[in-house]
């Protein structure tokens, strides 16, 4: 064998095998990438859906709640096509959601405390950004979008309301005129500052201002033991270690517990 063909026998193996590495470590690369999106895809599939929990917890306007949980649906099953199916796990499945949509018949009015506030509020922006982008993908309407839109951040201002307002009635039940006026004037700002008008602003504004007016001429609000339940009272008792310009605490390890 001659010096050239002894070279070509041994090089073109050698290129053989280098590209078939380069092939192959490619084809891992991309694989691991395709895993790497699932799991990206499948976190925002889970954040929706623990904001969706949420939801449902606090509010039951069943169209929302439906159209969010098709579109988590639809995160879950684009996760399972980008991971294969040696790495789909298992799928998920929304009928047990959707039969609790539409079973739920009451929901909480008052949430428990100035970090669940926080909380709700981080879970309604969750729900807010994921309806704009089922807007822009045609999964509902404009028009919808921007009725869900109002609805919840108008759902969002009356749990914020009626949570600050029921806590200042429960401060003002025992006396505390320095935190009931607090929390009033906290609800009567998110009233007053709300970008979206509707016909009870006004009105809500000035029952506040009249509970808040109520408190300097002594007039106790009294409420029977069996209406200041366990939520409202976990509220009262938030100590105000750190806080915000309300007075109120605004951090969560500022107390030991909370709920």
């Amino acid at each position: 064998m001659s010096a050239i063909g002894l070279i070509l026998a041994i090089a073109v193996p050698l290129t053989l095998l280098m590209l078939g590495a380069v092939l192959y470590n490619r084809s891992l690369q991309k694989k691991q990438a395709r895993h790497n999106l699932a799991r990206v895809i499948r976190q925002k599939a889970g954040d929706l859906l623990e904001a969706l929990e949420y939801l449902m917890l606090v509010d039951n306007h069943k169209d929302i709640q439906s159209a969010v949980l098709e579109r988590i649906s639809e995160l879950y099953d684009l996760a399972a096509k980008q991971a294969g199916t040696e790495a789909a796990g298992e799928p998920f499945d929304p009928e047990p959601y959707s039969q609790k949509i539409q079973a739920a018949t009451s929901y909480r009015k008052v949430l428990k405390s100035d970090r669940e506030l926080k909380y709700g509020r981080r879970q309604f922006s969750s729900i807010l950004k994921a309806l704009s982008l089922m807007a822009k993908k045609k999964v509902i309407s404009e028009t919808a979008m921007v009725e869900y839109r109002r609805y919840l951040k108008m759902t969002l201002l009356e749990r914020e309301v009626d949570t600050y307002t029921e806590q200042g009635d429960v401060a003002a039940s025992r006396g505390d005129i320095v935190t009931a006026a607090n929390y009033f004037k906290a609800a009567r700002k998110l009233l007053i500052e709300f970008d979206i008008q509707f016909p009870e602003k006004n009105a809500r504004v000035k029952a506040i201002a009249e509970k808040t007016a109520a408190l300097y001429r002594g007039e106790k609000n009294e409420l029977p033991e069996d209406t200041v339940d366990n939520l409202s009272k976990a509220l009262s008792k938030e100590a105000a270690a750190e806080t915000n310009e309300f007075g109120m605490p605004t951090d969560p390890d500022a107390v030991k517990k909370r709920y």
